[in-house]
């Protein structure tokens, strides 16, 4: 009896354990010109214009606006005193439903005449018990995938006067990064800040590659 509480002790401790250091798999893509430099005054705004006046938004471009300041950038609130300017984007796909079998753990006891014999008690017929996965229920998850970008571009490629024929609605990007998650969150804001830290984690990143993440997870989804 002392073995079995022991036990179930021991697994509670390694399920809590557990549950107190979930992770966020990430995937992080960053493209930038040879001579990139965070530094001048920059302007975040939504990809989307309907966003632009949103609350979500304005809880996220704070965020974002921290993390740039962080690497060299001086944020400005008016676009026409911006050097550059970074576009956000956001979104999450409708999910992905997949059958899992989950096994399920339980004791078993069996008792032979071998079995008394490599016993400590010999003739008192105890055997500890055994576990072993006694069946393999079917259950559904749901996984979504979170996709975030950043495109930092001159602010006056953007301007009216810099269409020609030549750059005719090509802004001029110096800076573009992409980062996504799949996981069983289905609301953008719950996995926001882990998106926002692999992506600004090493600042920009090595040009080209794509880098694999594991971002601590403390909320809840």
């Amino acid at each position: 009896m002392e073995y079995l509480q022991r036990f179930v002790l021991l697994s509670l401790i390694l399920f809590i354990s557990a549950c107190s250091t979930l992770k966020v798999d990430t995937k992080t893509t960053a493209f930038y010109q040879q001579n990139y430099n965070s530094s001048g005054n920059i302007f975040v705004v939504s990809a989307d214009i309907d966003k632009n006046n949103s609350l979500e938004f304005a809880n996220y471009k704070k965020k974002i606006e921290t993390q740039l300041a962080m690497v060299g950038y001086s944020i400005v609130n008016n676009a026409n005193a911006a050097q550059y300017i970074a576009i956000v984007a956001y979104g999450i796909d409708n999910g992905k439903t997949s059958v899992v079998l989950t096994p399920i753990f339980g004791p078993y006891a069996f008792y032979t005449d071998e079995d008394d014999k490599r016993s400590a008690f010999p003739g008192r017929r105890y055997v500890m018990p055994q576990y072993a996965a006694t069946s393999k229920p079917a259950s559904l998850i749901t996984l979504y995938t979170i996709s975030f970008a950043l495109d930092i571009v001159e602010a006056e490629s953007l301007k009216p006067s810099y269409v020609s024929i030549e750059n005719k609605n090509q802004a001029k990007k110096v800076y573009e990064s992409r980062v996504k998650s799949i996981g069983e969150c289905d609301v953008i804001a719950g996995v926001f800040d882990q998106l926002l830290a692999a992506m600004f984690k090493d600042f920009p990143g090595e040009n080209g590659k794509t880098k694999a993440q594991t971002i601590r997870y403390e909320g809840e989804c």
